[in-house]
């Protein structure tokens, strides 16, 4: 794995632009910009008063409050865009993406990317048509425990993923019969968290079938993956604001990993010590060196790794795309093509009653 650099020490850095100066990108998007060759000379935000707030501090050049006049009147390589929903709880995404990949202006965006799979395909489209470069980041394609996970899972040793089990609190709003789907969802659009992540893992999905429990909206889903694995997903919105989001299991051929409060990575192997069943001594391998292995962050010292930005990938993120960029090469993960697989899987939520399978894509 190749070290980080600093900002300053890279020699060619990409020209960009950002839209939206909000508290998540403030928090998670422009600090990464100090570990990626990104040279950030223009701010838009509708707010003027915000977007210079955000030039001084992130040190850009210029602040504008029309994201067309910024791509005017700057030279720029690529453009990041974090905008928040529109009154009806939907991303504003595709109705600013257009204007970029029309002039040709690679696209680094925040997701969810939409709130419909056909607002997800014009822009698969449009990015064909211009051939421009778009990262979604949905960022569990790039956490050093999903990395981890990915590259155990695709050994030779661990003979294939069969199954994955996966949890991560949502609320599931109740079907509404006159409309034929549901509503208030845009909390729910966060399905693109877990199931991006067992997607990366497992491969697309083919089929899935839900329950929900209202008034609760808890859920629980299986999933048939392409590649002919089985999966299941627990959607506990009332579980304790103290315990951790999220964990998952693969299994696969005698061994199994599990990713635990998204840092910590298990792997499941090797056998336990011989002796017959009830009369067996010891609980450890007749051979030490061929069991478990269980890898999580020091949080001790002031080290790159144990940063969230780290561990939750989002500096891996923007220097994925920024050297999509400078090499001239298509994203390979966090694609707009994943985006929209991740759509369909929230729509099939939310056009659907419970109890039912139901195909995607």
């Amino acid at each position: 794995m190749a070290n980080i650099k600093f900002n300053y020490e890279y020699t060619n850095k990409i020209n960009a632009g950002f839209i939206g100066c909000g508290a998540h990108s403030f928090r998670n998007v422009y600090p990464t910009f100090d570990y990626a060759p990104v040279e950030l000379v223009a701010v838009c935000d509708l707010n003027l008063e915000r977007a210079e707030l955000y030039r001084k501090r992130f040190g850009a050049d210029r602040a504008y409050t029309d994201y067309l006049e910024m791509m005017r009147k700057e030279d720029l390589d690529a453009i990041f865009v974090v905008l928040n929903f529109d009154k009806n709880g939907r991303p504003i995404y595709p109705k600013i993406l257009p204007d970029i990949m029309k002039a040709g202006i690679p696209v680094w965006v925040e997701k969810p990317i939409s709130y419909t799979t056909k607002e997800a395909e014009e822009l698969m489209e449009l990015q064909a048509k211009h051939n421009v470069q778009v990262l979604v980041s949905n960022k569990r394609y790039f956490y050093p425990s999903f990395e981890g996970a990915k590259k155990i899972v695709e050994s030779e040793k661990f003979g294939g993923a069969t199954s994955i089990t996966g949890r991560y609190p949502l609320t599931l709003t109740p079907f509404n019969e006159e409309l034929g789907e549901r509503e208030g969802l845009h909390w729910f659009l966060d399905i693109c968290h877990p199931v991006s992540g067992m997607q990366y893992l497992m491969g697309d999905i083919d089929e899935m079938c839900f329950v929900d429990h209202q008034p609760s909206g808890n859920v629980h889903t299986l999933f048939k993956f392409k590649s002919g694995a089985i999966g299941s997903l627990h959607l506990p919105s009332t579980q304790s604001e103290t315990s951790p989001n999220e964990n998952y299991e693969v299994i696969g051929n005698k061994e199994n990993i599990i990713i635990d409060n998204a840092i910590r990575l298990g792997y499941y192997q090797g056998k336990k010590g011989s002796g017959e069943y009830g009369k067996a001594p010891s609980f450890i391998g007749d051979d030490p060196s061929n069991g478990p292995v269980h890898w999580e962050p020091e949080f001790s010292l002031g080290q790159l790794h144990n940063k969230n930005l780290f561990t939750q990938g989002m500096v891996q993120s923007v220097n994925h795309f920024a050297e999509s960029v400078l090499e001239n090469k298509q994203v390979e993960r966090a694609t707009l093509r994943d985006a929209w697989h991740l759509t369909q899987v929230f729509e099939a939520y939310k056009d659907n009653k419970a109890g039912n399978w139901i195909k995607i894509g």
